[in-house]
């Protein structure tokens, strides 16, 4: 029998539960400027609620497409809504995001960038439909070009 292993934070618990959530694509490069952007931009506490899926919004568009993607993301986001009181929502697209690059439709070629700024767009409005108390924010990272490259976050 292998022996049980603990570790004990530093930090002291937080019971306030986050009054926004930040809905983004997982790709580990983008989760420090993400966390540097949304909380000493936004205004969002370290213990914001996030929900990441490889593509972010993608989901949320996908209704006539894949609807379980759709509803799969829909319910959790409900009940995160519900249950924690959201009155916030902030939507975030990266640059060069493998996702999209992978799930592109047809053999045609086309701007990921517009692709995901629409997609940002179709998500925030089928978000104020299914929550119309809840504010809505889009937002597109880009990094810039260079040795000391920083990323940018653009409003939708």
């Amino acid at each position: 029998m292998s022996a049980s292993e603990s570790w004990t934070g530093t930090l002291p618990w937080n019971a306030a539960r986050p009054d926004t959530v930040v809905i983004s694509c997982v790709d580990g490069r983008w989760r420090p400027h993400l966390l540097e952007f949304t909380m000493m931009h936004l205004g969002i506490g370290p213990n914001g609620d996030y929900m990441a899926v490889p593509g972010g919004v993608e989901p949320l568009t996908l209704l006539d497409l894949l609807p379980k993607d759709f509803n799969f993301f829909r319910r959790r986001l409900e009940a995160l809504v519900e249950a924690h009181g959201t009155k916030r929502i902030v939507l975030v697209a990266h640059q060069d995001c493998a996702w999209y690059r992978a799930r592109k439709f047809g053999p045609f070629k086309i701007d990921l960038r517009e692709r995901q700024i629409q997609d940002l767009r179709r998500a925030a409005k089928i978000l104020h439909e299914m929550f119309p108390d809840v504010k809505v924010e889009s937002w597109y990272a880009r990094h810039e070009e260079g040795a000391s490259a920083k990323v940018v976050f653009d409003s939708v």
